[in-house]
């Protein structure tokens, strides 16, 4: 009976070591869970704000491009009114150099009759009486 008694002390040993093992490993698993449930609400937080950032670069990137379609399409506006502009100022440049060729070819009549009415001119004062006779 003896022998019983510390056969059941021995096993009651072991079951109070196996239980403080048990219990010791029940904390390391605890502690070990709280660290990852610490880094899991790292790592929860850190992508929030990786979201929150991407969100917030897909807007920027969003305005940016309606910006660009707005500029560029201000551009073409721009550019069809200074070719139209162009083509006026062509079509006016032309317009004077026509007005100017013929300004000078009416010019040059103008002149050559000049010249030949001063040539008729002093011809009826040479012939008039009293004029000098060069």
């Amino acid at each position: 009976m003896l022998q019983d008694l510390d056969s059941l002390t021995a096993r009651i040993g072991q079951m109070v070591q196996f239980t403080r093992q048990l219990q010791s490993e029940r904390s390391a698993l605890q502690a070990r869970l709280k660290n990852l449930d610490q880094e899991r609400d790292a790592l929860r937080d850190q992508l929030q704000r990786r979201e929150a950032e991407f969100t917030s670069v897909a807007q920027r990137l969003e305005q940016h491009e309606s910006q660009s379609l707005s500029l560029l399409s201000d551009t073409k506006t721009q550019v069809q009114a200074l070719q139209q502009q162009v083509e006026r100022y062509k079509a006016e440049a032309q317009t004077l150099a026509q007005q100017l060729a013929s300004s000078q070819e009416g010019n040059a009549r103008l002149r050559v009759v000049a010249d030949q009415a001063r040539d008729s001119i002093d011809s009826i004062l040479m012939r008039l009486p009293g004029a000098t006779q060069e």
